[in-house]
C-alpha cells in the first residue's frame, strides 16, 4: 500500500531537481526520489543475508555479560528461539513483548521473532505495574521475555500481576486478567516458577526458513510503545518494509555501508533510537554491536569506546553531554569516525565539541518518530557544523515532506506549520486503535507528525516546536496528563499541571504546578510519594511549584506556556 502511495504522489509541472530532491517551487513540499530502490524484504531475511555474508564477523558484544556473538551465532540462536516459540503454540502475527534492559537476549529476540513471523512489543524496562498492565492488554501479548534482576525484579511484578503464576506450568499460564498470556521467559539464569530458562530455548534444531518464507514484507514486524497527548501509551505498529529500508538508509548516511563499524550501543534497546537507528543500522552493515552496561551508564560507555575502539556513538545530546565531561575530567581520547545526534537539537559548540574531544570525523542530526519507523530527516556525510547545529537533518530517501496550516493547506518554504510525511516509512498503524490511527494517518497517505516545522527549498528541515502537548526530557517522550491525572487524586491537590522546562543537560525537566485545598501543604517529597511505583521514575517530576491560580485564556483554557514563562523567569 505504502509503495502504491509513493508512486502515485502527484507533482507539478514546475519541479526543480536539487541535490536529488524534488520541490515544487511555490510550495513547502520536498520529495526525495532516493539515491538507490528500497529493498521489498523482511528484517528476518535481511539478517540471514548478513549472516551469510559476514558469518565470522562479531553481531554483538556484551561486555558486562560477557557474550559474544558473530552473525552466524546470531543468526543460529534466533532461528531456535523463533522455532520454540512458534511450538509453544504462537502463530504468525502473534505478539511476543520484550521488556527487558539491553542485553543480547533482547537482540536475539528481536530476530527471532522476525525469522518466525511474530511481531516484537518493545516494552520500557523502568514501566511500573500499572503501565505495564495496559501494555499487555493494550496488545494481547502472547508471550513475553522478562530480563533478569540485574538492575531491577521483573519476574516480582510479573508475579504481582500474575499471582496465579507460582501454581502453573511454562507455557500455559492462564490469567483472568491477561487471558491472551499463555508464556513467560525468563533471561534469569535461575529457575522463576511459571517461566521458560530463556536459554532452554535456544536448543531447537528445526528449521526456521519454513515460517520466514511465509512473513510477508508488508506484515507487522515491530511495535513500538509511543507516549499519547492522553497519556496511555499508543502502539505503533511498524511493517518489515519500513523497518529494513530505514534502517538501512540511516546506516548509509553514517558510511556504515563503506567498512566495518563497531558501535557503542547507549540508547535502550526498546527505543527506536536502540531498536532501529542502532541495531536495525549494524545489523543491516554487518556492524558490530557492544553492549557496555545493562543501563544507560557513562563510565561504562567510555570504557567501551577505548577498549572495544568503537567508531560510533549515537545518542541524545544530555548522552554526548555526559561523555564529554567524563572525556575532559579523565583526558581519555576516543577515536570515534561517526557520532549521531537524535532526540533534540544539537547546539553549534555541542557539535564542535564531539568533534574535538571524540575525535569523530562525521557529527549527524536525526529527526523521526515511531510513527515513521525512526528517521524522516538526517544530515548527510559531509554537511557543515552550522547544518548539523541549525537543522534535523536532509530530507530521507523515498519520502516526502511538507508543511500545512491549520486548515491543512500546504504552506510556502520557510513558513512554519505541522510537518506531514509519506513514504514507505510510515507505521502501519496504531495496534487496536483505528480511531487514533485514522487521526493520524490519513487515507492518501499522509502523516500527521504534530510537530511545527519549516522546511527549506535546499531539502533540510528545521523544527520549531511542537503541537502537541508532549515534553521531551533526554530524549524520552512524556505526556503530562498522564502525570497531572494522576497528581490530581491526592487528597490535597486541587488540581496540576505539569510543563517543561529549560534543562542544559536533559533539555527539559519536568516542573509540576499545583493547586492546593486551602490549610494544606504539599511538598516535593509527597509528590514522589504519591506517584512512586505509579509511574516510571523517569516521569516523576523533580521540580515542584505551589500556585493560587492558572493563567488561562478568555476560554478558560490554561495556558502552558505561560506557566513555564513565569517558572522560568523565576516569578513562580
Amino acid at each position: 500500500m505504502f509503495n502504491m502511495l509513493f508512486k502515485t504522489a502527484l507533482f507539478g509541472s514546475n519541479i526543480i531537481i536539487n541535490r536529488s530532491v524534488s520541490r515544487l517551487a511555490s510550495n513547502g513540499y520536498l520529495h526525495n526520489p532516493g539515491s538507490e530502490p528500497l529493498t521489498y524484504a523482511t528484517f528476518g531475511q535481511v539478517v540471514e543475508t548478513s549472516a551469510d555474508r559476514w558469518p565470522g564477523r562479531v553481531a554483538v558484544r556484551s561486555i558486562y555479560e560477557d557474550v559474544t556473538l558473530t552473525y552466524e551465532q546470531l543468526l543460529t540462536k534466533a532461528d531456535s528461539l523463533g522455532c520454540s516459540l512458534r511450538a509453544q503454540g504462537l502463530e504468525k502475527g502473534d505478539m511476543v513483548g520484550i521488556w527487558s534492559h539491553n542485553n543480547s537476549q533482547f537482540i536475539v529476540t528481536l530476530v527471532g521473532a522476525a525469522r518466525a513471523g511474530l511481531i516484537s512489543v518493545l516494552l520500557n524496562p523502568l514501566y511500573e505495574k500499572p503501565e505495564l498492565s495496559f501494555c499487555i492488554k493494550k496488545t494481547g501479548l502472547k508471550a513475553i521475555v522478562i530480563g533478569d534482576t540485574v538492575k531491577r525484579n521483573y519476574f516480582k511484578i510479573i508475579e504481582e500481576l500474575i499471582p496465579e503464576v507460582y501454581k502453573q506450568t511454562p507455557g500455559n499460564i492462564e490469567s483472568k486478567t491477561f487471558p491472551s498470556l499463555k508464556s513467560i521467559i525468563s533471561c534469569d539464569r535461575m529457575e522463576l516458577p511459571g517461566t521458560f530458562c530463556f536459554e532452554s530455548l535456544l536448543t531447537s534444531k528445526q528449521d526456521c526458513s519454513r515460517f520466514c518464507s511465509k512473513v510477508e514484507p508488508d506484515d507487522g514486524a515491530v511495535i513500538h510503545l509511543t507516549s499519547g497527548t492522553t497519556g496511555d501509551p499508543k502502539a505503533a505498529l511498524d511493517a518489515h518494509f519500513g523497518y529494513i529500508n530505514n534502517s538501512y538508509f540511516i546506516g548509509k548516511r553514517q558510511k556504515l555501508h563503506e567498512e566495518h563499524h563497531t558501535i557503542c550501543v547507549q540508547a535502550p534497546l526498546f527505543h527506536a533510537m536502540g531498536s532501529v537507528i542502532t541495531t536495525g543500522a549494524a545489523l543491516r552493515h554487518g556492524a558490530t554491536l557492544v553492549l557496555a552496561a545493562p543501563i544507560y551508564n557513562p563510565d561504562m560507555n567510555l570504557k567501551a569506546l577505548l577498549n572495544e575502539k568503537c567508531t560510533v556513538l549515537n545518542g541524545t545530546p544530555t548522552m554526548f553531554v555526559d561523555i564529554l565531561n567524563l572525556v575532559r575530567s579523565t583526558g581519555a581520547k576516543p577515536n570515534l569516525r561517526v557520532a549521531l545526534n537524535g532526540g533534540a537539537p544539537c547546539s553549534p559548540q555541542l557539535v564542535k565539541d564531539i568533534k574535538t574531544h571524540l575525535n569523530a570525523d562525521m557529527v549527524t542530526s536525526l529527526f523521526g518518530l515511531s510513527e515513521t519507523t525512526a528517521a524522516v530527516f538526517q544530515n548527510l556525510p559531509d554537511d557543515s557544523t552550522e547544518l548539523v547545529a541549525n537543522t534535523v537533518g536532509y530530507i530521507h530517501d523515498h519520502v516526502e515532506a511538507r508543511v500545512v496550516d491549520d486548515e491543512g493547506k500546504t504552506l510556502p518554504f520557510g513558513s512554519p506549520g505541522e510537518l506531514m510525511v509519506r513514504g514507505y516509512c510510515n507505521m502501519i498503524g496504531y495496534w487496536n486503535d483505528p480511531k487514533k490511527t485514522r487521526e493520524t494517518l490519513r487515507d492518501d497517505g499522509w502523516l500527521h507528525t504534530g510537530d511545527k516545522f519549516i522546511l527549506g527549498e535546499d531539502g533540510y528541515g528545521r523544527i520549531v516546536g511542537r503541537l502537541k502537548d508532549i515534553i521531551v526530557r533526554g530524549g524520552e517522550n512524556i505526556a503530562p496528563k498522564e502525570i497531572e491525572d494522576l497528581l490530581n487524586t491526592h487528597p490535597d491537590v486541587i488540581e496540576s499541571q505539569v510543563v517543561g522546562v529549560s534543562d542544559e543537560r536533559l533539555g527539559e525537566e519536568l516542573c509540576a504546578v499545583v493547586r492546593v485545598r486551602t490549610g494544606a501543604t504539599f511538598s516535593a517529597d509527597d509528590l514522589r510519594r504519591h506517584l512512586d511505583g505509579r509511574l516510571a521514575k523517569f516521569k516523576i517530576p523533580r521540580l515542584l511549584r505551589v500556585a493560587e491560580q492558572f493563567p488561562k485564556t478568555n476560554s478558560g483554557k490554561i495556558q502552558k506556556f505561560k506557566i513555564r514563562d513565569l517558572i522560568e523567569s523565576g516569578k513562580l
